[in-house]
């Protein structure tokens, strides 16, 4: 990288784009020329810092800034957008120039050059629901204030009702790379942020004009968001007792002190789709006789906030009545816009429901569908969106977690239900106590690299795993309180999940028969 190519893309994006169409010339290979080109300028982790997030630069007076923008996918349907990619003298169109193509002396219909249109795809993202205060401190180098917010002209394309957020329309000019983009996907955008009508809308006598982000390269965020590693390291505690740490303060600051409980949450949060076919899904965990909040308290548990301390994408969903009637939870279009459902969340996010609100009433006809949506994407992890006359079922990768008043959730079967036992009174809501920033880096550490991590079931381990469960069934004392295979399959879950836990690379037998220990506990209680 030449610093002169770094200092002009940073300063001025637009010159730093002429000046490199000039020196490439062929309109067909140039988008992605530029996506290559300005992903090379930017390739380092210090010169990509230097870039200003889009939420420091206000486009109504800094327009044609460069920007990034850290951002899920929430529309991948508005129709492609004819641009000039060659303006008259054969300059360079797109990315924004080509608008002014009218104004160009030479330009006029007749001077027009349909061979050199061309279409690029046009997409709406949102800011990353969910996302943890920590993570843009954590990722985001820049020491530059926020911008006023932008007022939200379609807060109907962002999944979490009533939160703050961001929605820009994006222009992407390298097609192949936009192929690749699918809704719910999180991406980090660099472009060139401008005010412009929305291209769905510019014949509407009513329209206004949105954040649009020109796209020059893009770069894929992980599940975690921020990068993590698998199996965790340490020169300055064991893992054993960092692990240890982590369950007492999710118990002490979520759970009222319940380490048993605690541990179960660990092992729902990391929980991700591993496979497909066969399915080995997320565990959906159950937190039953969860009390409802004080009337003086905050409704929201303080369960969720310790888990956005550790994670960095945690939504809560409270059900109500009237979030249950009144809201959608899955996507829908309306007057060929796709309007956001609750359940419409990135890969890695943990989705943490409160059933305390639901009172006595009607669940009526679309209630209904947004409980059978819900318990689809926990039972497969698949969502549908629903289309004027069609609906297509998309993947997801949620891992659920359930808080029921009652023995069992009312609404939902989860792979597990443990009983919350507190030993401390009165701990469930109210303000977290943090730990030491240094010993909250180690916890997210441990917790995303989990998220991340894989393991293998040796043949020997597999073998005694088999012959565990033979013998088990053989010894129960009546046909019910035999083992089935479905209790294996549940077991195998839980002992992955364990494993991954431990930063453990392979399944040994003391995670077996550890795995069996929790097991045995969690039901104890349920009894």
């Amino acid at each position: 990288m030449v610093k002169s190519d770094f200092v002009d893309a940073l300063s001025d994006p637009t010159r730093a784009l002429l000046e490199f169409y000039d020196a490439s010339g062929d309109i067909d290979a140039f988008p992605a020329k530029v996506a290559a080109h300005f992903a090379n300028i930017f390739a380092s982790k210090d010169a990509f810092s230097e870039i200003p997030t889009i939420h420091t630069v206000d486009p109504r007076e800094n327009d044609r800034r460069l920007v990034s923008f850290r951002a899920m996918i929430q529309d991948t349907s508005p129709s492609p957008e004819m641009y000039l990619a060659k303006r008259s003298g054969g300059r360079c169109g797109g990315w924004g120039l080509a608008d002014d193509a009218a104004s160009d002396d030479a330009a006029s219909d007749d001077d027009l050059d349909y061979a050199d249109l061309r279409e690029n795809t046009v997409m709406w993202a949102v800011g990353v629901p969910g996302e943890s205060d920590w993570v843009s401190s954590e990722i985001d180098a820049t020491d530059a204030p926020r911008s006023t917010p932008l007022p939200e002209s379609h807060p109907f394309k962002f999944p979490v009702p009533g939160a703050p957020h961001l929605g820009v329309q994006v222009k992407v000019y390298d097609t192949s790379r936009a192929d690749l983009l699918k809704s719910t996907d999180l991406v980090t955008l660099v472009g060139i942020l401008t005010m412009e009508i929305m291209t769905s809308e510019s014949e509407s006598p009513n329209a206004i004009a949105v954040p649009t982000l020109h796209v020059l390269f893009s770069r894929p965020i992980p599940p975690t968001v921020v990068p993590r590693v698998f199996p965790y390291s340490s020169s300055t505690i064991t893992f054993e007792r960092l692990r240890d740490q982590l369950i007492s303060w999710i118990a002490d600051e979520g759970l009222a002190g319940d380490k048993e409980a605690a541990e179960w949450i660990l092992l729902n949060i990391i929980a991700k789709v591993q496979s497909r076919t066969p399915p080995l899904l997320p565990l959906s965990l159950t937190l039953s006789k969860f009390p409802p909040p004080p009337a003086s308290a905050s409704p929201t548990p303080r369960l969720s906030a310790v888990l956005a301390h550790l994670l960095p994408i945690v939504v809560t969903l409270p059900l109500s009545l009237d979030v249950l009637n009144n809201s959608s939870f899955s996507p829908e279009s309306k007057n060929e816009d796709l309007h956001s459902g609750r359940l419409q969340l990135p890969r890695g996010s943990v989705c943490v429901v409160t059933e305390g609100g639901v009172t006595e009433g009607g669940v009526f006809d679309r209630g209904l569908r947004n409980l059978r949506a819900l318990q689809e994407v926990m039972s497969s992890q698949s969502l549908e969106y629903i289309f004027p006359f069609s609906r297509f079922a998309f993947e997801t990768d949620i891992a659920f977690l359930i808080l029921s008043e009652g023995r069992k959730s009312t609404f939902f079967q989860t792979n597990a239900n443990v009983q919350l036992r507190p030993n401390k009174a009165g701990e469930l809501y109210g303000e977290v106590k943090e730990p030491s920033p240094e010993t909250l880096a180690m916890f997210r550490d441990l917790v995303g690299g989990a998220k991340i991590g894989n393991v293998t079931i040796g043949e020997s381990v597999a073998e005694y795993i088999q012959e565990d469960f033979v013998a088990e069934r053989k010894t129960a004392a009546t046909p019910a309180e035999a083992v089935t295979s479905d209790d294996l399959i549940h077991r195998m879950m839980v002992t992955r999940l364990l494993t991954l836990s431990l930063h453990e690379t392979e399944v040994t037998t003391d995670i077996w028969e550890r795995t069996k220990a929790m097991e045995a506990a969690r039901r104890a209680r349920l009894t």
